[in-house]
């Protein structure tokens, strides 16, 4: 628990600004589009590697 508290203490004093809060959800959103984008390409190549299988 006091592990938990230490991590918020820290991210609290590091998001203090509004500017600091607005790059840092820019940069989630950034990670978040791009694993959803390697999570579309995987999907889609494992559906060809199965229709190549199958000729």
């Amino acid at each position: 628990m006091e592990r938990l508290e230490w991590i918020l203490s820290t991210l609290e004093q590091m998001l203090n600004t509004k500017q600091k809060r607005h790059i840092a959800g820019g940069v989630l959103v950034s990670a978040a589009l791009l694993f959803r984008g390697l999570g579309v390409t995987v999907v889609t190549l494992k559906d060809e590697t199965h229709e190549l299988e199958e000729f």
